[in-house]
């Protein structure tokens, strides 16, 4: 009499042990390439940007615009909403997102990218922030050393940060902004495995390390303004050092 022939049971295990093994050492292959390409979706997004502003300044003199937000003076110069999150930051905190992959609130501008508040162009006197005085204010891209102003980045919490070479460092990974000051925590996240992308007056773009944030020229005076090398938090001991240029 035929018989079928059929896995024994001991042969099924095995088969499903050797399935499970092979998953188990793919999975965090699979995730980091996903991070990798979300990094890159990023970067795309952000020389995107740089044609915006470009279009923008173009058409303005050479300035940027007057307020802390860019959606509504840079709309004409982009179509899809996708450009305003990062990849890897699509979800609101309500929605269970966590510091460095959580977008922004609709009160402070829906979004997980920000700008560098110091290039904006207001008029006269000083702005409404008590610490960005108008002499601060870089107001045109043409400037020298542009591919070292920060210009739009990603960014948690806020859709703008003034930043200043004495802001310290977070103190743990997923610490945002507390309060009004030390806007720099709003920019220091881990969002890119130690690096975040960023957009520079130039419009050139490139990923920053997270220790390098304090070596840019965020404003006019940052090279001048009190501060020392922050001292690194433990979360932040094995990132790559920059050398300390003030």
């Amino acid at each position: 009499m035929y018989r079928r022939k059929a896995f024994t049971l001991i042969e099924l295990l095995v088969v499903i042990a050797i399935i499970a093994l092979l998953m188990a050492i793919l999975m965090p292959a699979l995730a980091r390439v996903k991070k990798q390409a979300e990094a890159v979706a990023c970067m795309a997004n952000l020389k995107q940007w740089c044609l915006a502003f470009s279009m923008y300044t173009d058409e303005n003199n050479g300035f940027f615009q007057d307020g802390l937000s860019i959606k509504e003076p840079l709309k004409p110069y982009y179509q899809n909403e996708k450009l305003l999150f990062c990849p890897s930051a699509t979800k609101t905190v309500e929605e269970g997102a966590r510091c460095p992959f959580s977008a922004r609130h609709e009160d402070r501008g829906i979004g997980s990218y920000g700008i560098n508040s110091w290039i904006n162009s207001e008029e006269g006197g000083d702005s409404p922030t008590a610490n960005r005085p108008d002499a601060f204010l870089w107001k045109t891209s043409e400037v020298k050393g542009g591919d070292g102003i920060p210009m739009y980045m990603d960014m948690d919490t806020f859709n703008n940060a003034t930043v200043h070479k004495y802001d310290t460092p977070p103190e743990y990974e997923e610490e945002t902004l507390d309060g009004n000051s030390n806007e720099m925590r709003s920019v220091c996240i881990n969002r890119h495995n130690a690096y975040i992308n960023m957009a520079f007056v130039d419009f050139s773009a490139r990923k920053v390390g997270l220790k390098e944030l304090w070596t840019l020229n965020w404003h006019r005076a940052y090279a001048e303004e009190a501060g020392d090398e922050p001292v690194w938090p433990y979360w932040m001991k094995n990132f790559k050092d920059y050398p300390w240029p003030w």
